[in-house]
């Protein structure tokens, strides 16, 4: 299942994408980053297996073999030359099949 945050930004002002999920004490654990030409998934908590970053498409988190322990609230976080922003989702798993539901927050 792939997580797609859409945004438009002045060409070449983009420095960094990185993706975090939120942990049970509110923080959040980042699970992987896009800098330049380099894309990675931290080896930390399974991640490498359970997520992959797309390059093709603008920051989208895939989430490999979507269980229910993947029920959570995901963040793409953007850094530009000027700014940070930071856009969350939720996941919600519903369904023996895993049917997968989000909600923008923001």
């Amino acid at each position: 299942m792939a997580l797609k945050w859409s945004y438009t930004l002045l060409a070449g002002s983009l420095r960094a994408t990185s993706f975090s999920i939120r942990l049970n004490d509110d923080s959040f654990n980042d699970i992987g980053t896009i800098s330049g030409v380099n894309t990675i998934v931290f080896n930390k908590h399974d991640y490498r297996t359970r997520f992959d970053i797309s390059r093709s498409e603008v920051a989208t988190l895939i989430i490999n073999n979507v269980t229910e322990r993947e029920e959570a609230v995901y963040q793409c976080e953007l850094a530009t030359d000027s700014n940070q922003w930071r856009y969350k989702i939720r996941v919600i798993v519903t369904g023996e099949h895993c049917n997968v539901y989000y909600v923008i927050l923001y």
